[in-house]
């Protein structure tokens, strides 16, 4: 006849052996003439069990740690944008790897950060991708969301201290539209003139394929 043996929890060895569970049941079998075989194998289980799970002084295993789980826990890298005016060029990041590198230009007065409209600078700091189009002139349109916080405190305490241009109701405001764009006339891309109003112009091939590579919402810093 088959037997089910109930195993008890580990706990080591029971305080009292004559009172242990596991013993008892075993003697109440052997006092009902059940064959030896199986009373036998119960009390080597049983002595397996009332021995501890593990020896003297080891240390249970460590825990299965699932790295398919650890994977998926892990955040993705960060893809973002970097623009360096001195260099001239963009960079597309992922994380810390350079995924795509691109010649750009920039507005006509490229040296200063943007402070007022009309001034034809490309404005410095970090923004984000706020809106994308196709463009009849320019290949395609990722705009920025210029001007941020920074920047119109600046242009608020230039005003104050009279550092903008005009007087009055007809100081130029702050400005805005600013974007990384393509090209109408990519020969000035190719000779490196600095030819738009504040924005960024990269070759039309090479805006199209950023544009198919960075949603909404990404990260781009622009340093001098």
């Amino acid at each position: 006849m088959a037997r089910v043996f109930v195993l008890f929890p580990c706990a080591g060895p029971h305080p009292n052996p004559r009172r242990n569970p596991a013993l008892s049941q075993v003697e109440r079998w052997r006092g009902r003439g059940e064959p030896a075989s199986w009373v036998s194998g119960a009390i080597v289980v049983g002595a397996l069990f009332l021995g501890g799970c593990f020896g003297a002084g080891e240390a249970p295993p460590a825990p299965i740690v699932d790295k398919a789980l650890e994977l998926e826990a892990a955040p993705a890298p960060e893809r973002w944008i970097k623009i360096d005016k001195t260099e001239h060029r963009l960079w597309l990041y992922e994380g810390e790897q350079v995924l795509r590198e691109y010649r750009v230009v920039f507005g006509r007065d490229p040296y200063w950060p943007k402070l007022h409209e009309g001034d034809r600078r490309t404005p410095e700091g970090e923004y984000h991708i706020i809106n994308k189009y196709p463009h009849p002139f320019w290949s395609k349109f990722m705009l920025l969301d210029y001007p941020n916080a920074m920047n119109e405190d600046v242009y608020t305490w230039s005003y104050a201290h009279g550092l903008l241009p005009g007087r009055g109701a007809s100081v130029p405001g702050i400005g805005g539209a600013i974007g990384i764009h393509g090209a109408e006339d990519e020969s000035k891309n190719w000779r490196g003139i600095n030819w738009t109003l504040g924005c960024i112009s990269l070759f039309n091939a090479d805006v199209d394929e950023l544009y198919d590579m960075v949603p909404i919402g990404t990260r781009v810093v622009i340093q001098r």
